[in-house]
């Protein structure tokens, strides 16, 4: 047999999935191993599905994000849910509710404004005040670059 390990069908040198993927493995123990095989029987979903799904629920979207964003990739990916094409402006209340539901859901709604909210207010993506958010709009890594303003 051929070094070709466990390549499928159609693979080949040239194109090879696992040259291509990432490639992780964990040993998991304790309850958290328990807790893992119970979800993935009584769900009855793949191992990889699971820790895939897990895997993106934890990781920041903002990595290699075409938008100029806060360097802290947790305000990073707060400042994407709320921010858009155009400049912005809700209350308080909506955006902890964003972000509760899409970047911060085992954050409670009322730690939300002192971890999230406030950090990101002393930066420039941010206002808050008289109760309201207010955000810029998404600006482009390339707008930054060239341009005939540099001097």
């Amino acid at each position: 047999m051929s070094g070709s390990g466990s390549r499928l069908p159609g693979d080949s040198e040239n194109n090879d999935r696992h040259k291509s993927e990432e490639r992780a493995e964990a040993r998991l123990s304790g309850t958290l191993g328990v807790r893992f095989a119970e979800y993935v029987d009584s769900h009855g979903v793949a191992k990889s599905k699971v820790v895939r799904n897990a895997l993106d629920e934890y990781l920041p979207d903002s990595e290699g994000s075409q938008y100029l964003l806060p360097e802290d990739p947790e305000l990073a990916d707060a400042y994407l849910a709320l921010a858009g094409d155009e400049k912005r402006v809700m209350t308080v209340d909506k955006a902890e509710s964003v972000l509760c539901q899409e970047t911060h859901p085992n954050t409670p709604k009322k730690l939300i404004r002192e971890e999230v909210l406030e950090p990101l207010a002393e930066t420039p993506f941010l206002t808050v005040s008289y109760g309201r958010v207010a955000l810029p709009p998404l600006t482009p890594k390339d707008d930054l670059s060239g341009g005939s303003d540099d001097v």
